[in-house]
This record gives structure tokens, C-alpha cells and sequence, in this order.
């Protein structure tokens, strides 16, 4: 009996993080993409001590002095240097990072 307590459990937590998701999603594919240039002013890597799993961030500053930190993947990271003008597409809470090449 507590198995299948413990199963229905499981099984309805990893449905409720299934639905969350896909709500977030749809949220963000209706939101307008938003394109702006910017410069890369700093790069951090975020990780927990003693942990594998590491977050790379870099920071870009548009023309209009705003900040914004996004997170990218480790094998773009390497690519993008502080100087770099890059091209950030925002939609919702999703951001893609494409660096310009002049």
C-alpha cells in the first residue's frame, strides 16, 4: 500500500513539473522577440564546490547602459570575449546570444 502511495506520488510530481513547463513555454513563445546589439563586459562561471554542474553567464551592456547577465551554454563560452558586440534575441524568458563578427 505505501509503495503505490509513494509511486502515485512520484508519478503526479513529475507531471505537475511536465505541465509547469510546457505552461511557461507556450507563456513564452507568445511574447514578441526582441533583438538588441550589445557589447560583452564581463564573463563568470557559477558552481557549487563539490558539485560537476556549472552555470556560464556573460554580461552584455546595450547602448542604452542597460545590463542584463544572460546564461549560455560551455561550448559558447568559450567563443565570446569581454569587447565582443553581440546580437541578443529575447523572447519571455528565453534569451539566445549570437556573437557579430564585423
Amino acid at each position: 500500500m505505501v509503495f503505490w502511495i509513494l509511486v502515485l506520488v512520484v508519478v503526479g510530481l513529475i507531471l505537475s513539473a511536465i505541465i509547469g513547463g510546457s505552461r511557461i513555454a507556450s507563456n513564452n513563445r507568445k511574447q514578441p522577440k526582441i533583438e538588441r546589439i550589445g557589447e560583452v563586459v564581463d564573463k563568470r562561471v557559477d558552481w557549487t564546490e563539490g558539485s560537476s554542474s556549472k552555470t556560464f553567464y556573460i554580461t552584455c551592456e546595450f547602448e542604452n547602459n542597460e545590463r542584463k547577465e544572460i546564461i549560455v551554454r560551455d561550448d559558447k563560452y568559450g567563443l565570446f570575449v569581454v569587447g565582443d558586440k553581440i546580437k541578443v534575441t529575447s523572447q519571455g524568458t528565453w534569451d539566445w546570444v549570437e556573437r557579430l563578427v564585423a
